[in-house]
């Protein structure tokens, strides 16, 4: 679908190019975990005072167990997914040589700075300056004395001819953007617009000073456009709060002149200024919601009526001189007119037919003979264009290639299917998608009219509906034949500009929308999925918030808001609302705060259960009222009000939610009441398809498919397990051939009061339990669960196993717990029952008072034997057929054990070889093959675990 070309002058405000062909120049990075990141060319968020989401609800809280695991894998990984052309911002400039260049600014997250011979139409110059985002590189500007660039993004990068990028100069304290609005003075000293400090920066290259001017005027926050004339007057435009224009000399940047804006928004920007022969052109929010072209005399001081009723197509104009001619492009529904303007009357005539709408134009007199030279295209398709205007003729046509970029991927849908994942990206031009059998990657045309899409909502086999931020347009995707299908723009008329949220109940589809710029009412959008003109939008159903999430079941959608509106208002006073709406009915069914909170996201029906999630956990909620049953916590961290910063997902081969929040993905498993996190970093937007696979973006440009499969904490007989101090458990995985990998914290239910940790399969179900003796006198039972991590612990000792050492394995036919008593020094074998219980103790020696022992069958045997620690050597005392314990130990070892104080048994932990752990004071280890009647060679480990408890603790 093609969009036709328009009259610019009647753009609506959340508008910029990318509706004729160009990406939107507003765009935002979601808020991750407690801040933003922000990218060079996007709106960048106002700081808002952090909360500790689930603190209000504490006494609901239900209490976890950690679970630590390794890292999950990735199983398969996509690269850069979505890639585009860069939309430039671009100038053209001399060279030091006097060759005609053009440096643009171009989105992504590569290839950022583009520099080209205009004749040649040559590449010369491609930088990254800011890899990090997506947005790219807002504007760039040649700086002659150094030969380099200056490109204008969250900071200020300089760029050498050679592409080395280097920090540029510091703009006003407390800004965080700067892509919006560069010049260069008449002595070669570059400014920039700031954000959100709504002041301006002067940088002069051959001095390094910088001159910072105050905030221009009180709601500035944005200094959203620059113009110089040729008498050194600056013309700022602002944004935010009663934009305007204003007005100072360069030498002067602290004497501020105002010029009001007639009929502008009282919230809004001045999108562009251009400086020329007397005039200003100036385009604006206007407060019908549309932007506004307008022409200022700058010698009468008044906005002046011209003879003619269009607007500089792009935005862009250039002219010569004080009294020279202006220069600007006539878009005509796609005839393209080069138009002279006299800079006296105003009066415009044709100078020639040019191909396409200009983003970026200049005017030169070369050898007595004006031309005007212009950058014009779209998509993939740019020209530098040069007009001789004595001729009226395009005398040079030169096809510059801009490089292509990956763009960072912000959402993700699996198809009902499961063979591919459909993707939206941060900035982007159209719906993406990749299959994940085949790794094939498909992109729609960029004239879609997608822009960067915010979310997507998959209704049957072969309608994907799609919210794009950019005058908040929803679209209908069809997945057979991939057209692209306008169902509704929210913008103009309705004051929406981002399609979060989507859902489908009582026979329609659901959006949920955040306010436009300045404004912080969100909306509910119903569309019926067999009619695609019966479109109807409800405001709210929270005065002041946004409509972040939806869920729907049979005919009503559960939803979740934010107090965050449109960029530039004022946050919400009230908490965060849950939410019930009859999509039958069109009406509220209930709508309720939830205390403490300034976001809830992605609501979540399992089971019949509503979950909603939080920055730092999961709530869930009763479906009739909202009221909050119980809050599972997995993070604690200060998270500022923003966008979508947490999702959740269900994964029923697992019957847990897997929820994310600042790259940290954490496993909620709702029938054990564990808490395991599987990854940090460097993850977003994860979902989980039809088929239980989970999906997420990887740094920006990949999607993964992660790894679900779930495995014991303790994987062989082999691993090193132990309790810590701090009451975790401790697991260091066997590698093989006698490594271990650095203790991992297993799981957290393990208290204090622990004196030995023993492994055993009680119970025979392939998975490793662990049996601890306790402070309290208590011997327990943590049966190991299938998917990681333990029972709580349960009692199968109830007293008298305080001041004991244990052993426990199999002593004869059967599991067996063999313990000395300290005092008496009377060794006792306890049977294990079928039941699970302890039998009647058996007394099987005497004279065992405090010595250390395992249970372990020696490398190569299969009976097991008591390896005891005596006076620092190692002997093997064998069962007898009575039952009892040899009295005619086997020596292993002469000496090398008297500075261990425990020791672990292992199985298998070379090939074939069993053995033990031993620990000193110091927390050093070591391990020795344990053989029928000797030792082996001692191996050590880098890794230290004092006070750490082991089976003969």
């Amino acid at each position: 679908m093609v969009t036709p070309d328009i009259d610019e002058d009647r753009i609506p405000m959340s508008y910029s190019r990318k509706i004729i062909g160009r990406r939107s120049v507003l765009s935002m990075a979601v808020a991750i975990g407690a801040g933003a990141a922000f990218s060079s060319r996007a709106e960048a968020a106002p700081t808002y005072v952090p909360g500790n989401s689930l603190q209000a609800l504490e006494g609901s809280s239900r209490p976890l167990t950690t679970v630590g695991s390794e890292p999950a894998k990735v199983l398969r990984r996509f690269a850069d997914v979505f890639k585009s052309v860069p939309d430039p911002s671009a100038s053209f400039f001399r060279s030091n040589d006097g060759a005609l260049k053009i440096a643009a600014g171009c989105h992504g997250l590569s290839a950022q700075v583009q520099v080209f011979d205009a004749e040649t139409g040559k590449l010369e110059v491609t930088a990254t300056p800011f890899p990090e985002g997506g947005g790219g590189a807002g504007n760039v500007s040649y700086e002659p004395r150094s030969n380099s660039y200056f490109a204008f993004g969250s900071t200020i990068k300089k760029v050498s001819s050679a592409g080395v990028v280097t920090s540029g100069f510091a703009a006003a304290p407390g800004t965080t953007n700067v892509s919006f609005a560069r010049v260069v003075d008449s002595k070669n000293r570059v400014w920039c617009g700031n954000y959100p400090t709504g002041s301006a920066t002067r940088y002069d290259p051959a001095t390094g000073a910088t001159v910072h001017t105050p905030q221009v005027h009180a709601g500035a926050q944005y200094v959203r456009s620059l113009a110089i004339d040729i008498k050194d007057n600056v013309y700022a435009g602002t944004g935010t709060q009663s934009p305007r224009i204003v007005t100072w000399h360069t030498d002067t940047p602290t004497k501020l002149t105002e010029i009001p804006l007639p009929g502008a928004a009282t919230k809004g920007f001045v999108h562009s200024i251009s400086a020329h022969c007397g005039w200003l052109f100036v385009s604006f929010d206007g407060a019908d919601g549309v932007v506004v072209f307008k022409a200022y005399d700058l010698v009468a001081k008044a906005w002046k009526l011209l003879p003619w009723a269009w607007s500089p197509a792009g935005r862009v104009s250039a002219g010569l001189g004080e009294s020279g001619d202006i220069y600007a492009v006539w878009n005509t529904v796609g005839t393209h007119k080069l138009m002279r303007i006299n800079s006296k009357t105003m009066a415009a005539d044709l100078v020639c037919l040019v191909p396409d709408t200009p983003c970026a134009l200049s005017v030169e007199i070369i050898n007595g003979a004006v031309s005007v030279n212009m950058l014009c295209g779209q998509g993939k398709d740019y020209k530098y264009i040069k007009v001789s205007v004595s001729s009226k003729a395009v005398n040079k046509a030169t096809v510059i290639t801009f490089a292509e970029s990956p763009f960072k991927v912000q959402t993700l849908l699996p198809s009902t299917s499961g063979s591919v994942v459909y993707v939206g990206a941060f900035m982007g031009d159209g719906i993406g998608s990749v299959d994940v059998s085949t790794r094939e990657t498909w992109r729609s045309s960029t004239d879609t009219g997608i822009a960067q899409i915010e979310g997507m909502f998959q209704y049957d086999s072969s309608t994907i509906y799609v919210g794009s931020y950019g005058a908040g347009r929803l679209f209908k995707f069809n997945t057979q034949d991939r057209s692209v299908t306008k169902l509704i723009e929210l913008g103009e008329k309705y004051l929406q500009s981002r399609p979060f949220a989507w859902a489908s109940a009582g026979g329609r589809v659901v959006a949920g929308t955040v306010a436009e710029y300045g404004f912080n009412t969100g909306a509910l959008i119903s569309i019926n999925p067999l009619k695609d003109s019966d479109v109807s939008v409800i405001k709210g159903p929270v005065l002041g918030q946004s409509v972040l999430g939806l869920v729907g079941e049979a005919d009503l959608v559960y939803g979740t808001t934010g107090v965050m509106g449109g960029y530039g208002s004022v946050n919400d006073t009230k908490p965060a609302h849950v939410f019930a709406w009859n999509a039958r009915l069109s009406k509220l069914v209930w709508s309720r705060e939830v205390p403490g909170e300034v976001e809830i996201n992605s609501p979540v029906l399992v089971k019949g259960i509503l979950y909603v999630s939080t920055s730092n956990g999961v709530i869930r909620l009763n479906k009739s009222s909202g009221s909050t049953v119980s809050t599972y916590r997995l993070l604690d961290r200060d998270a500022a009000a923003g966008y979508k910063t947490s999702s959740i997902s269900y994964i029923p081969k697992l019957n847990s939610l897997v929820h994310e929040c600042g790259g940290t993905l954490t496993l909620l498993d709702l029938g054990t009441f564990t808490k395991k996190e599987i990854l940090r970093g460097v993850y977003s937007g994860v979902v989980v398809s039809n088929t239980g696979r989970l999906y997420a973006s990887e740094r920006g440009t990949n999607v993964v498919e992660i790894d679900t499969v779930q495995s014991p904490s303790i994987r062989s007989s082999a691993d090193l397990v132990t309790v810590g101090d701090g009451g975790w458990l401790y697991v260091a995985r066997s590698l093989g051939s006698g490594k271990y990998a650095a203790p991992l914290r297993a799981d957290s239910g393990f208290n204090t009061q622990v004196r030995s940790c023993h492994v055993v399969d009680w119970n025979g179900d392939g998975t490793f339990d662990v049996v601890t003796n306790h402070g309290d006198g208590t011997l327990q039972l943590h049966k190991g669960l299938p998917k990681g991590g333990f029972a709580p612990g349960s009692v199968i000792g109830v007293s008298g196993w305080l001041d004991r050492k244990l052993a426990i394995g199999n002593w004869g036919q059967g599991l067996t717990v063999v313990s000395s008593e300290n005092i008496s020094g009377v060794l006792q074998a306890w049977p294990v029952l079928s039941s699970g219980l302890l039998g009647a103790p058996t007394a099987i020696g005497t004279g065992w008072k405090r010595r250390q022992m395992v249970l372990l069958a020696p490398s190569r045997t299969s009976t097991a034997a008591l390896i005891v620690n005596d006076a620092g050597s190692l002997f093997r005392y064998d069962r007898t057929s009575t039952g009892k314990v040899s009295t005619t130990p086997v020596r292993l070892s002469s000496g090398g054990y008297s500075d261990m104080i425990a020791m672990t048994g292992v199985v298998n932990h070379k090939p074939d070889l069993n053995g033990v752990v031993g620990v000193d004071a110091m927390g050093a280890l070591k391990y020795s093959d344990v053989a029928s009647n000797s030792i082996g060679t001692p191996l050590r480990y880098s890794f230290l675990m004092k006070g750490y408890r082991f089976a003969s603790s």
